[in-house]
């Protein structure tokens, strides 16, 4: 079977959820292909770090602009695909009969003011696209299959739910031991093992609620002095708000804001922090909460989206638009020696259920059907 995969977003030096998505799903396929005879053609905007098999065909296109409307339509008149499959959210103009999708979330339907109005005008009308002219959509949870069906009246039979994966991280404990001496941003920020911190890591944007977050520990310190509030990530839409917030409450000292980090220096981070937040306003799927419970962290989340599902019975969820509610949660973390180690311990256990392996599997079932 031939098999075309939009790898455009497979491997970038600083990836977020979506693109460690593709990262792990494409090279959890191509192990499962391998053995099952198929073609794979792998279509990006750059050279791809996989393996050199006959199986395996990449086809390069370096153009900038218009690169899946356009571009990839063009390759799939040129390629004689059995399926097309799409691991993020828009799909090619041009196609063949069977095309799969991938939708992470529909976050922009209910945080309109989180996006510029391209942003939002783009990802509904690519939504509507592929609810439309998709033979099947795959999507992370069943919170976004009801957005699906609920914002585009997206029929139920063509929606399939497989829950992402997880891979533990393979950085050693020496590695992240050396963090402390030979990260830059480390030195530069003061940080230290030594130090009692809460962690929040991802884009540094209003949809995952820092705002909230910042106001929240400025509570929880009255009673926690000692704590500081570590913020990873890179800066997004939204993120002048939240510094006026730390400005405002005159707390610069005790938020620390890095920028983005390196595998290394997250899992220092997630190694030695004393809580991992995480009460994002909305949710695809949430592959931080999962990091988080691999180091055997106690994790504060929200009560909203697909949230729930992923956590389980494994974190303390808040309601994310209270702020008090928010520092409660943190306290109760901070202080309550034996309820952390109980949801620490049901969070490691919970990781057996996410598997990219298994996804890879129902994922290629998806793609092999009616064909």
């Amino acid at each position: 079977m031939k098999i075309g995969i939009d790898a455009s977003r497979y491997g970038h030096e600083q990836s977020t959820g979506v693109e460690w998505y593709s990262f792990n799903i494409i090279n959890s396929l191509l192990d499962i292909a391998e053995k099952d005879n198929d073609e794979i053609f792998l279509y990006s905007r750059e050279k791809l770090a996989v393996a050199n098999k006959n199986f395996i065909h990449s086809i390069l296109i370096k153009a900038k602009r218009f690169w899946t409307l356009f571009w990839l339509s063009l390759e799939m008149i040129k390629k004689n695909i059995d399926v097309l499959f799409v691991p993020s959210h828009v799909l090619p103009l041009i196609r063949p009969k069977r095309s799969v999708i991938t939708i992470h979330d529909v976050a922009f339907r209910y945080l309109k003011n989180a996006y510029s109005p391209f942003q939002y005008n783009y990802l509904n009308w690519s939504t509507k696209y592929a609810v439309k002219h998709a033979s099947k959509i795959i999507v992370p949870s069943n919170a976004t299959k009801t957005d699906l069906i609920s914002f585009f009246e997206c029929p139920e039979e063509k929606i399939v739910v497989i829950p992402h994966g997880f891979s533990p991280s393979k950085v050693s404990d020496e590695t992240i031991e050396k963090q402390f001496s030979e990260s830059e941003i480390f030195r530069d920020f003061h940080i230290n093992k030594e130090m009692k911190f809460v962690l929040f890591v991802g884009r540094l944007e209003s949809k995952k609620n820092l705002e909230r977050l910042v106001q929240a520990f400025n509570k929880f310190t009255e009673k926690n002095g000692d704590f500081h509030l570590i913020l990873a990530g890179k800066r997004g839409l939204g993120f002048d708000k939240i510094l006026n917030t730390i400005n405002h409450l005159g707390i610069s000292d005790r938020v620390i804001m890095p920028g983005y980090i390196t595998e290394e220096e997250k899992a220092c981070l997630m190694k030695y922090c004393k809580i991992f937040a995480f009460p994002s306003l909305y949710e695809g799927f949430g592959f931080p909460i999962l990091e988080a419970f691999s180091y055997h962290k106690p994790v504060l989340t929200s009560h909203v989206s697909c949230l729930p599902e992923v956590g389980g019975d494994a974190c303390y969820y808040v309601d994310p638009y209270d702020i008090q509610i928010i520092a409660d949660g943190l306290d109760k973390l901070a202080n309550d020696i034996n309820y952390r180690e109980e949801i620490s311990a049901k969070g490691f256990e919970r990781l057996s259920l996410f598997s990219w392996k298994e996804c890879a599997k129902k994922t290629l079932d998806v793609l092999k059907s009616n064909v």
